[in-house]
């Protein structure tokens, strides 16, 4: 079985040594053994060297036969492929004709056409996605910008409306309310006055009258107008505000879910890719 020394395997030039920190870890995990096998790094454990990092190794440093890399990636897309419901028949056809050639069944020109198809299926998909996209992303700003155009329509009709009904009723109520009273105090005024007086009596308490009713009329109507204004504004902002703290909740959530679910599936395929080596290596 093939082995690597510290020392040969710094000559790959791995990440590590881009730091004072990674060179230190490399030091101290390398020394343990003299020269390394592509088995002895693939059972490092993953609190000191990632899967990531080990499959990059065993790769890179030549510790695999060239025959068994080919099919390790073969097996790697057929993994893959077991994720999509109704593969396409070209992939399958690519890693099929991989195999074949190893076997010396087929030639390189064949080979490589089998890999044109398939990357010319990948391209054609890429495309269709992107021009997916693109709709998707028009048909969105659209609509919320509709959206937003109906909602503050809305909001100002709504308040506008609440306010002038406010101001008519608080008018019409105050109106009546100062009529009776200025009604009630001129007759009694009139009753004790003398009758040279009433005439006087009566046009002053007339004016005093209306003068009063006009101007508890104003009052109220100005009081009501505002208050419902600024409850119609208030409660547009609130709507608005709930609104969008809503959307930047459900946007954060879907975020962390969609990473969180790329991370697990991400570690599942490299755990299944360390597998797929060990069992490669085990093989004559």
């Amino acid at each position: 079985m093939k082995s690597i020394s510290l020392e040969e395997f710094k000559g790959f030039r791995p990440c590590w040594l881009e730091t004072a920190t990674g060179a230190r870890r490399l030091e101290r995990i390398g020394s343990r053994k003299e020269r390394w096998t592509a088995m002895d790094i693939l059972d490092l454990p993953e609190s000191e060297v990632s899967a990531e990092d080990k499959i990059w190794a065993v790769t890179k440093a030549g510790l695999i036969e060239e025959e068994k890399l080919h099919e390790f990636a073969c097996r790697c897309a057929e993994e893959a492929l077991k994720l999509v419901k109704d593969p396409d028949p070209r992939s399958v056809a690519a890693i099929e004709a991989k195999r074949k050639w190893l076997k010396g069944e087929i030639t390189d020109e064949e080979l490589a056409a089998a890999w044109v198809a398939r990357v010319a299926r990948d391209a054609a998909r890429v495309a269709s996605d992107a021009a997916s996209a693109a709709a998707w992303a028009a048909a969105s700003a659209a609509a919320s910008d509709a959206a937003w155009d109906a909602a503050r329509d809305a909001a100002r009709d709504a308040a506008r409306d609440a306010a002038w009904d406010a101001a008519s009723d608080a008018a019409r109520v105050a109106s009546d309310a100062a009529r009776d009273a200025a009604w009630n105090a001129a007759s009694a005024a009139a009753w004790v006055a003398s009758a040279a007086a009433w005439d006087a009596a009566w046009d002053a308490a007339r004016d005093a009258a209306r003068d009063a009713a006009w101007a508890a009329a104003w009052d109220a109507a100005s009081d009501a107008a505002w208050d419902a204004a600024w409850a119609a504004a208030w409660d547009a902002a609130s709507a608005a505000a709930w609104d969008a703290a809503s959307a930047a909740a459900r946007a954060a959530a879907w975020n962390a879910a969609r990473a969180a679910a790329w991370a697990a599936a991400r570690a599942a395929a490299r755990k299944k890719q360390i597998d797929i080596l060990r069992e490669l290596i085990a093989e004559k």
